[in-house]
């Protein structure tokens, strides 16, 4: 992924109110990396919202909105890094883990359902939600840095176990099991 000429970070999330597309694209706005490249993945309601945002703040929205998709693993082996700016509304992000499962340096909004997924930011860097200067702050380092990217992968690789299907079914039985 190193060697390739443009990098990318990627969202993949509905278009809707509880996520916030919005703060990660004013935060990549303020980023001049002509090496980096902001993808965001999904449909709804805020998709003409969040094109028009980008557009005024100069980002192309043809080169930053792909549509529903459902290719997600080839998508993330695409990725540099992983972004979810989202909201305390937050359920459980289902997509973290795939981002873990593919070894990415994930940074997510600091709210509840993240924290959770994210082990209070053992596995990835937790940014205040809605902040984009604190967004912009965190991409810079991480595309800076080769080695900052690569820390987050290892630590992921720590946890991700957790969430192995195998793991999950042995403890819902040890959690039923106990419950007779």
């Amino acid at each position: 992924k190193e060697n390739k000429k443009i990098k990318i970070i990627t969202m993949i999330a509905r278009l809707d109110r509880i996520k916030d597309q919005e703060t990660l694209i004013r935060a990549f706005s303020k980023l001049n990396f002509l090496d980096w490249k902001l993808q965001i993945v999904g449909k709804g309601p805020k998709l003409e919202s969040l094109k028009n945002t980008s557009s005024s703040l100069g980002l192309n929205p043809k080169s930053i909105f792909c549509g529903e998709r459902y290719d997600v693993m080839k998508i993330l082996s695409e990725t540099d890094i992983f972004a979810f700016s989202t909201t305390e509304a937050e359920g459980f992000g289902i997509v973290l883990i795939e981002a873990m499962a593919a070894n990415l340096p994930i940074v997510a909004s600091d709210v509840s359902a993240c924290k959770e997924i994210l082990f209070e930011g053992k596995v990835g860097m937790l940014i205040p939600a809605g902040n984009v200067k604190s967004w912009e702050n965190a991409l810079r380092k991480l595309m800076k840095s080769h080695i900052k990217r690569r820390r987050l992968i290892i630590n992921n690789n720590k946890y991700v176990k957790i969430y192995d299907s195998k793991n999950i079914i042995k403890k819902w039985y040890e959690l039923l099991h106990f419950a007779l």
